[in-house]
């Protein structure tokens, strides 16, 4: 068997081994769905819907508005820019959409596009290699076999093509751009030839580069780096080689414009999370940048052999980036670099590892294996080269078995660590947001119910997403002693309470009748399931109220009861329509000359009347301190206001 025949076997069985890796169990393994690959997800099933955007699905977001600044937002249906969770590139969950769209909305749907993007990744590593090996040594060398097969057994490269988010895309998308580049100087430097459409193809992808991932934005430094040194090699024929460069910048910049556009509107976006990562983590030195990035070099490097990431969700905690058997390689790799005749392919190699370990090294919590995702191709080409040129010692059988043994023994370690250590982790149910998957699903199977959590939380996008086309019936809310909802007279609900409240479920117990609970035997793992199917909530006042305000909420009946230090006055409620705006209720003590003698403003208690269904009963209570001078003859006054430009909803109500 030649080179040529054994390079193809060995490409064949890295793509086998990278699919298997990356899609066995996927929509399984890691147990539950993680907030912001959650989050993703509904911004593609709101793309799938033709829905408005920017969408904003948490409460949290409330930078929205800094964002904007003085420019209203950019409203469209093809975002070109995903501004929800701090920000994101397009093209992941353009794609994200199209697998939902062909399967359904789960989490191997999520999960299947950086799947088959670090598959993917694996072929066009190979392809990078092939171009970027002088053309003395291509036709001799295993290095590209043995690059697409490092990649495919790489512990971090597995693991984040199994995690929905967009980091592995950008792995194709560089080699790419890397293989057509040198296409392209490898046919000017042999033949003489420039051929255009390989630079059209680098500046494509380069621009690309932009619309996939946030690092990115740094990979064009690569080219602005080496590209001069290139040219002063070959200043003798500038004007040869300028031109095919010049095209190259044209195209990427022409793709990358609507982006960068975007961004000129809105520079929020372009440094909003850049400033979030480089100025948070263990590693941070406050209001010392530089001495915090002179400090993450050793941190990466280090990272890479002995001590990796500790973030459970991105590494097995500590796991190094590369097993005992690739770090060997990898160092043993850059000696037959520096052998290579021709130094320039030596030196990008050296830049591109450089500039795709600066998202890390700029990072407040380096090192981020998440944020090292580019420099993956060029850490499996050391590590072939290393191997490659240990081989090469060896006779024909024992550079076969070595290889054998190599595949074997890293892919074992990689599987035992992933599929064994990792998933097995007593952290990953909870890391990976089991709890609140598992109770969307659950809550999913009450059709015909309207579904209700208390107490609200801030990441609520797996629970949204498990609903699936049913997340618009739930509503968050904060049940406390003053309010409770009784949902609507005709339809019954379904309420979840966390099992360590149990105080907060006796409550809801109390004011509500209910017909069943469901809370263990493993239904759900974290919450308790109220589930009332009574058609006649019991809601009780004792005075009926009868009246409308401004025809959109109707108080249904008011108790008030004096007390020593305060008026106890409970209002019931019930919203005709769904309301575009959260009011603020108002009580006013009157006197006898009808003078306000106290007052309580302040909205529904944990209910606003924006999340307010149609025909819902809500029932809260106001405790009105009575004043110094007591008046001997009061009322009660009520109604509701817009507590941003003060109007009244309607006419309000007094009560004797």
């Amino acid at each position: 068997m030649n080179v040529h025949q054994l390079n193809r076997l060995i490409l064949l069985a890295a793509l086998i081994t990278a699919a298997f890796l990356r899609l066995w169990q996927l929509d399984t393994l890691p147990l539950g769905l993680y907030h912001d690959e959650a989050y993703n997800g509904l911004d593609a099933l709101a793309l799938i819907r033709g829905e408005t955007f920017p969408i904003f699905h948490e409460a949290w977001e409330l930078y929205a508005a800094e964002a904007h600044g003085d420019r209203p937002a950019w409203t469209t249906n093809w975002p070109i820019f995903f501004e929800g969770n701090y920000g994101r590139e397009p093209i992941h969950v353009y794609l994200m959409a199209l697998s939902i769209w062909l399967i359904e909305p789960t989490p191997f749907a999520v999960r299947l596009v950086p799947a088959l993007g670090g598959v993917l990744g694996v072929w066009t590593t190979y392809l990078a290699a092939t171009v970027l090996l002088p053309s003395s040594q291509r036709e001799r060398s295993l290095v590209p076999s043995l690059a697409a097969f490092a990649l495919a057994i790489l512990f971090p490269a597995v693991h984040f093509s199994r995690f929905g988010l967009r980091v592995m895309l950008f792995v194709p998308i560089s080699t790419l751009c890397v293989y057509f580049f040198w296409r392209g100087v490898n046919t000017w430097l042999e033949d003489g030839r420039v051929r255009w459409a390989d630079w059209i193809l680098a500046g494509l992808f380069l621009g690309l580069g932009l619309y996939v991932y946030a690092a990115g934005r740094l990979f064009p430094l690569l080219f602005i780096l080496f590209v001069p040194l290139w040219v002063w090699r070959e200043r003798s024929r500038w004007r040869e080689v300028i031109k095919p460069i010049a095209l190259m910048a044209a195209i990427s910049l022409a793709v990358a414009l609507p982006l960068l556009l975007y961004f000129m509107r809105y520079p929020y976006f372009f440094f909003f999370r850049i400033g979030y990562v480089a100025n948070r983590g263990k590693g941070t030195v406050e209001g010392r940048p530089l001495l915090t990035w002179l400090y993450n070099v050793p941190r990466v490097l280090l990272g890479l052999f002995w001590r990796g990431e500790t973030h459970f969700r991105h590494n097995l905690p500590g796991r190094p980036f590369l097993d005992p058997l690739q770090a060997i390689a990898f160092a043993w790799g850059w000696l037959p670099l520096g052998r290579f005749q021709v130094k320039l392919r030596s030196l990008f190699v050296a830049l591109w590892l450089f500039t795709m370990l600066l998202p890390t090294i700029l990072s407040g919590d380096a090192p981020h294996f998440g944020r090292m995702t580019g420099a993956m191709p060029v850490i499996a080409i050391l590590i072939a080269l290393g191997v490659d040129d240990a081989l090469r010692r060896l006779s024909n059988r024992g550079a076969l078995i070595g290889i054998l043994g190599f595949a074997i023994i890293s892919c074992s370690w990689t599987v035992y660590d992933y599929f064994g250590r990792y998933q097995n982790h007593p952290h990953m149910a909870v890391d990976f947001d089991y709890p609140d998957w598992d109770l969307g699903q659950v809550m999913n199977t009450f059709d015909g119910h309207d579904l209700y959590l208390t107490p609200t939380q801030e990441e609520t996008a797996t629970i949204f997403f498990a609903l699936g086309d049913r997340s618009s019936n739930l509503r968050l809310l904060n049940l406390d002693q003053t309010l409770v909802t009784a949902g609507r007279p005709t339809t019954p609900l379904v309420m979840a309470v966390p099992q360590d409240q149990p105080e907060l479920s006796e409550q809801i117990r109390s004011r509500l009748a209910y017909s069943d609970v469901i809370s263990e035997g493993g239904v759900t793992t974290e919450h308790q399931l109220l589930v009332i199917d009574t058609v006649n909530p019991r809601l009780t006042w004792a005075e009926d109220g009868n009246h409308l305000f401004g025809d959109t909420i109707q108080l249904l009946g008011i108790s008030v009861n004096p007390q020593d230090e305060n008026i106890k006055v409970t209002l019931t409620w019930r919203g005709l329509f769904e309301l575009d705006t959260s009011y603020t209720a108002f009580i006013h003590l009157l006197d006898e000359e009808g003078e306000i003698a106290a007052q309580v403003d302040r909205p529904p208690a944990g209910y606003p009347t924006g999340d307010w269904r149609p025909e819902e009963w809500i029932q809260d209570t106001f405790l009105i301190p009575w004043p110094e001078n007591r008046p001997e003859k009061w009322s009660i006054r009520t109604g509701f206001y817009d507590s941003v430009t003060l109007e009244p909803l309607g006419e309000e109500v007094v009560f004797d």
